[in-house]
């Protein structure tokens, strides 16, 4: 097994925000693929930090905000735009609701999104499975600073040099035996 630790930080919003990040890359040997595979061992795991930022409250927020909002900017732009149509101004009414149509249609579904990415960042761990590693090597994990990023990457090596004993282990069946007691 092949691992490879990389610290990085990383620019938040805001420039004095910044962002700390252990990468990893697994890149397991030929046995040890064949051990994983041959042993049935893809659904075993890792489990270490988040790989995003835990959410700030006014995410949660604006979600919500813009999912609640899209239905009256869309119920706006079409009373808007059928008022202008009524007034004589019908290529101004179609355009006030052809875009409040697409911005109603653009909050809701940013909404869902960042709804989405909400949920995604409150989860304080993530589960990273033998099986995907073998598919995708690399994962990320977000550390508070850069010293949690230095607690994070001896955690990281032990956990990974544990995963090896345990793949060493399961290369043989032991033989059967007998004896007396």
């Amino acid at each position: 097994m092949r691992v490879s630790i990389r610290h990085r930080q990383a620019d938040g919003l805001l420039p004095n925000k910044k962002l700390h990040y252990v990468d990893c890359t697994v890149l397991f040997s030929e046995e040890e693929k064949a051990i994983i595979e041959e042993r049935g061992l893809g659904r075993h795991y890792i489990v270490t930090d988040s790989e995003v930022p835990p959410p700030s409250g006014s995410q949660r927020t604006l979600s919500t905000l813009l999912k609640a909002l899209a239905p009256l900017v869309l119920l706006g732009g079409c009373v808007a735009g059928l008022g202008m149509t009524l007034g004589g101004n019908g290529h101004g009414g179609d355009f006030v609701s052809g875009t409040s149509l697409f911005a109603a249609l653009a909050m809701f579904l940013a909404g869902i999104a960042l709804k989405r990415h909400v949920r995604v960042a409150e989860q304080p761990q993530q589960t990273i499975t033998l099986a995907r590693l073998l598919t995708n090597p690399s994962f990320s994990a977000y550390a508070l600073d850069n010293a949690r990023a230095k607690v994070l990457d001896e955690e990281l090596r032990t956990t990974l040099g544990r995963l090896k004993d345990g793949l060493l282990v399961n290369r043989d069946i032991k033989e059967a035996e007998t004896f007396e007691l």
